[in-house]
């Protein structure tokens, strides 16, 4: 990523009392610590899309956006999340990690403020939080409609032999479910495995028309190699928090005329297919596409319109933070318009129902559908199909 967009230049610690009528959102990530290599990009993302958004305000009031670094501790992100909600906030967009999430999602909850998360985390019986990452339920899902797009209907599931993938497995039956289909083979493997060619082998010889690959870095590349040594030519689906750094920059678009072959001698990873925000082809998705206009707007406000200014992935993580503001202030402009006044505690019951009761709203990581009584707001519509390609020449 260029120089100029890690130096960072952030709001002052100490809480900023919202002006009267002020729309007030608190920010909150870790620009620091050990976990500032995603949390410089999500407080960048946040004071771009600020200075922006604060430009028009809400109907004519303030919008104010105060962005807060946690320094990669989950304690100090609950004390800046709940010193923003007693200040006025309306709402907090929170956090770089799962852990931080989870406990910033109790307290808010605790004080009835909405809460749009930026890790992915259990947020099951949380009231008043919103997940926009996407869980794995929801990628299965894009997963099993490529699939069947592709005319692969029987699919097959390759996962550790461990509490994640059984965690795995339960999430895909609860995918396929969703989309109509069955598992046509399960093949478990241990965490600590090097050569997997039975288990390739006993998937290859079902002959499913995908096979989905569910691991972590460390063993897609061994489950990748046991099928492809097995003599499987088919399309593998793989979780994109595994898909290596080196595969990443030879994405393409799937369906577009760069899209490969499932496999080549050689080549196991060409034509390996995962899931991706929409931002990651920004430049490059076609005019017509449904998250195109909204990918361009978040290029504008946050990267000076040029894709390349930041790596597809980085440009993934900035857009979720984006995505959260933009789906906010769209919250705050339908309740500002029914009148309600400017209590904090009104509108922050406002601001949920509107987002709860919005339709689907597609943005520029994502797309959104908020539902009374579930966390999760991220839905598989917002995922877009990438492979990885031929390696550049």
């Amino acid at each position: 990523m260029r120089r100029t967009i890690a130096l960072i230049c952030f709001v002052a610690l100490g809480v900023v009392a919202a002006q009267p009528n002020a729309w007030s959102v608190g920010v909150v990530v870790s620009a620091t610590g050990p976990h500032a290599d995603v949390g410089r990009l999500q407080a960048f993302a946040a004071e771009r899309a600020a200075a922006e958004l604060a430009r028009a305000g809400v109907f004519g009031a303030p919008l104010e956006i105060h962005v807060r670094d946690d320094a990669s501790d989950p304690r100090r992100a609950v004390t800046l999340a709940v010193e923003l909600a007693d200040a006025g906030a309306v709402a907090v967009v929170c956090c770089t990690t799962p852990a931080a999430t989870a406990q910033v999602a109790a307290a808010l909850d605790a004080r009835s403020t909405p809460l749009l998360a930026l890790a992915e985390t259990d947020l099951s019986g949380r009231a008043w939080s919103l997940a926009i990452v996407p869980d794995d339920r929801t990628r299965l899902t894009a997963v099993a409609v490529d699939a069947a797009g592709l005319g692969k209907l029987s699919l097959a599931l390759m996962t550790l032999d461990t509490p994640f993938g059984d965690a795995t497995a339960a999430a895909l039956e609860r995918a396929l479910a969703d989309t109509g289909r069955t598992l046509a083979g399960e093949a478990r493997y241990p965490a600590d495995a090097e050569v997997l060619t039975p288990e390739g082998l006993w998937i290859a010889t079902r002959e499913p028309g995908a096979v989905i690959v569910w691991g972590l870095p460390r063993d897609l590349p061994v489950a990748l190699d046991g099928l492809r040594r097995r003599g499987y030519a088919g399309y593998v689906y793989a979780r994109d928090l595994a898909v290596p750094a080196h595969a990443w920059p030879r994405l393409v678009l799937a369906g577009s005329a760069s899209d490969p072959p499932p496999s080549e001698p050689g080549d196991a990873w060409l034509g390996l297919r995962t899931t991706a925000a929409p931002a990651t082809f920004a430049g490059q998705l076609p005019a017509d596409h449904p998250h195109a206009a909204a990918v361009d707007a978040f290029l504008g406000r946050v990267l000076g319109g040029d894709p390349g200014a930041a790596a597809p992935a980085e440009r993934a993580t900035m857009a979720r933070v984006d995505d959260a503001l933009v789906w906010l202030v769209a919250a705050f402009e339908q309740v500002a318009a029914l009148g309600l006044g400017d209590a904090v505690v009104t509108r922050r019951q406002a601001t949920h129902d509107a987002l709860v009761a919005a339709p689907l709203v597609r943005l520029a990581a994502g797309a959104y559908d908020a539902r009374d009584g579930d966390p999760r707001a991220a839905r598989w519509q917002g995922l877009v199909i990438a492979a990885v390609g031929p390696p550049a020449r």
